[in-house]
C-alpha cells in the first residue's frame, strides 16, 4: 500500500530518513529489453569503421552538408498526419502576399527538418554511496528518494535508492527516467518503454516500412543519450541500409542522422548508389565532400585530384566499386550535354 503524507510518498513503515523532498516505493525495476539486430548486409569499405571522424555532427560545415542532402520536399514535410480535424481557412491574397506566404512555408519546413541530437551513450549510474547492515530486511521493496525541487533539472536532481539489503546507492538511469516521468511528466512519454520500440513489434513495424514513425516515437519516449534511443535509431538505420530504403527518410528530420550513422561507420556504397540512381548528383558530391571533411587523413582525401561531379566517380573507383563508377560516369555524361545545350 502506498499513501501520501505531508506531500511525501512513503511505504507502510518508513525506517529511513533522507533529506530530500519525496519518497516513492517501487516493488521492482523493470528491465529494458534490447533488440539484437544481426545478420544485416553491409556495404564493403577499405577503411576501418573504428576511425573517429575529424569533425563532430554539430560542426557548422557538417550540418550544412547534411541539411543540403536531406532535401526539401514540401509535400513530404507537410504530408497528411493523424491530427484533430480543424476548419480550413481561405484567404484572398495578392502576388506579394502569396510569395510571402510561400517563403514562410519554406521556413516552417526548414524548422521541421531540424535533425534530432546525436549524442554518445550516457554512462550507467548506480554507484554505492553507503552500506548499512542494520537496515537490511526492514523493507521488502527498494525505497527511492527523489528531490522534486522545481529549481533542479531532471538531469541534475538527486535520486538515490535504499535497497532491501540496507545499501544506499545512486539511482540507475532507468530508475531516474521513471521517477522524473512520475513527478514531471513529459508530454506523450510513458513510464515503461512502448512495445513498438522493442522485440517483435519493432521488427514488424520495420517490415511494414514505418521507420519514420518508430523514430518519432523513440524521440518522444527516450532521452537522446539513453541506451534505448540509440539502440532503436541504430536498428532503424541498419534496416534501411540493408534494404536500400533510403528514400523513406529523405526530406524528414531523421535523414541527417541516417547519413551521419552511415558516414561514421563508412557504410556508404548503398547510399551512393541510391543517389546516383535517383539522379541526385549534387547530393553525391556533398556526400564525398562530407567524407573528405570527416576523414582528411585518409588516402582518398589526400590524393583526390578531381572536383565537382568527377569526384563522385573517383570516389567509387578508389573504393573498388566499379559498377558504381560506371554508373556515375554514365549519369555525369548524360547531364553534361544538357548543361552545355542550356548554356
Amino acid at each position: 500500500m502506498i499513501c501520501t503524507l505531508s506531500g511525501l510518498w512513503c511505504s507502510d513503515v518508513l525506517h529511513a530518513v533522507f533529506n530530500v523532498c519525496a519518497i516513492f516505493s517501487l516493488s521492482s525495476v523493470s528491465t529494458i529489453h534490447r533488440l539484437a539486430v544481426g545478420g544485416l548486409s553491409r556495404a564493403s569499405c577499405r577503411y576501418k569503421s573504428t576511425q573517429q571522424p575529424a569533425k563532430s555532427v554539430t560542426d557548422e560545415q557538417v550540418q550544412k552538408l547534411l541539411t543540403r542532402m536531406t532535401g526539401l520536399d514540401l509535400d513530404k514535410v507537410f504530408k497528411t498526419r493523424r491530427e484533430p480535424l480543424s476548419q480550413p481557412v481561405y484567404k484572398l491574397v495578392d502576388e506579394h502576399q502569396l510569395k510571402k506566404a510561400q517563403m514562410e512555408t519554406v521556413e516552417r519546413a526548414r524548422e521541421l527538418l531540424q535533425m534530432p541530437p546525436v549524442l554518445p551513450q550516457r554512462k550507467e549510474k548506480g554507484e554505492l554511496i553507503q552500506g548499512d547492515a542494520k537496515l537490511a530486511g526492514l523493507e521488502d521493496t527498494n525505497v527511492v528518494f527523489t528531490d522534486i525541487s522545481q529549481t533542479e533539472s531532471n538531469s541534475s536532481r538527486r535520486i538515490v535508492v535504499r535497497e532491501k539489503n540496507g545499501n544506499l546507492r545512486e539511482a540507475t538511469w532507468n530508475e531516474r527516467d521513471r521517477m522524473c516521468q512520475i513527478y514531471f511528466p513529459a508530454l506523450g512519454r510513458q513510464l515503461t518503454l512502448p512495445a513498438m520500440l522493442q522485440g517483435s513489434d519493432l521488427a514488424r513495424l520495420l517490415k511494414e516500412q514505418r521507420h519514420e514513425e518508430v523514430l518519432e516515437r523513440a524521440n518522444i519516449q527516450c532521452e537522446p543519450d539513453s541506451v534505448d534511443y540509440i539502440r532503436v535509431h541504430h536498428a532503424v538505420y541498419d534496416d534501411i541500409a540493408s534494404r536500400g530504403l533510403y528514400d523513406l527518410l529523405r526530406s524528414t528530420r531523421h535523414f541527417g542522422g541516417l547519413l551521419w550513422y552511415l558516414m561514421t561507420r563508412q557504410l556508404l556504397k548503398g547510399i551512393v548508389e541510391d543517389m546516383l540512381e535517383r539522379n541526385l548528383i549534387e547530393d553525391a558530391i556533398d556526400l564525398v565532400g562530407l567524407f573528405k571533411l570527416c576523414y582528411p587523413d585518409y588516402e582518398f582525401s589526400k590524393g583526390s585530384t578531381k572536383a565537382g561531379k568527377k569526384c563522385v566517380q573517383e570516389f567509387c573507383e578508389h573504393h573498388g566499386w566499379s559498377d558504381l563508377a560506371t554508373l556515375a560516369s554514365a549519369k555525369i555524361n548524360a547531364r553534361e550535354p544538357c548543361s552545355a545545350q542550356a548554356q
